[in-house]
């Protein structure tokens, strides 16, 4: 394994073409504006009560236009580029509380999931046998080998999206996440023939986050609605460094939920 893959600097590797204070501005802006819609109650638009049913009238739909919901999630992540020949696809959780507006609906959201290394960099996996740099037999030594950590993601974001109704009952959507990553996860190269080897490094933590979000969501009753979405997710360290600023990863997760409307 050839740790210069991740060295912001080694040609070839994605590149986040943006500077990380202008992202942190642009998130503080973002997220201010969608929490006051979230929280404001002067609404400037005319609501008609008997279009809140699915399909813009009576029949079976429930009234998934206005009020707030709950939503809890759970779903696979799998990471993409360099990281999906390292971690194995995880499961994910959300839990979402939502505003619905019309054809708009934003949310406030908080996530979780945790990779795990595959066996070939999983530290439990692989024995290392000590050696003298030498060609023996026509065999050389063991060479060195890269071992990761779990990789844990505590996320939290806004997402607005828009509203399409398709029938009674049911509903697309599509729109964006934006927010933020703090992950957890660390990595070394041990050197059998090297004494000076075996040093740790924690790759900056704190990153920003994007994704777009594609979903459907179904009424069950008045109150109750259940959906599949899938979110195709960027996100990149927020602080420069050698061994991760300037860099962005991807994943790609499909989730299914619960909606409990309030």
């Amino acid at each position: 394994m050839n740790l210069n893959q991740f060295n912001p600097g080694t040609p070839g590797f994605m590149q986040f073409n943006s500077y990380p204070f202008r992202a942190i501005r642009c998130l503080k802006t973002v997220l201010i504006l969608l929490f006051t819609c979230f929280f404001g109650t002067a609404m400037g638009q005319h609501r008609s009560h008997e279009a809140l049913t699915w399909g813009g009238g009576g029949g079976s739909g429930g009234n998934f236009e206005s009020g707030y919901g709950i939503t809890f999630g759970a779903g696979i992540d799998a990471p993409q580029n360099y990281f999906k020949d390292i971690y194995k696809p995880a499961v994910a959780f959300n839990l979402g509380v939502s505003r619905f507006m019309d054809k708009f609906t934003i949310s406030l959201n908080v996530g979780y999931h945790n990779y795990q290394p595959k066996d070939a960099y999983n530290p439990n996996n692989v024995t290392i046998e000590a050696g003298n740099g030498e060609t023996t037999n026509d065999v050389q030594d063991q060479s060195a080998v890269t071992l990761f950590t779990n990789y844990r993601v505590f996320s939290g974001y806004a997402s607005i999206v828009y509203n399409v109704n398709l029938a009674d009952g049911a509903r697309f959507y599509g729109g964006a996440n934006i927010g933020g990553y703090f992950t957890d996860y660390s990595y070394v190269i041990l050197d059998p023939n090297n004494d000076q080897s075996g040093t740790v490094v924690t790759p900056e933590r704190k990153n920003f986050y994007v994704a777009p979000r594609l979903g459907l969501i179904f009424v069950l009753t008045d109150h109750i609605g259940v959906s599949v979405e899938s979110t195709y997710n960027f996100y990149a360290p927020l602080k420069k460094q050698s061994n991760s600023g300037g860099t962005f990863y991807t994943s790609v997760t499909g989730l299914a939920a619960l909606t409990y409307k309030f």
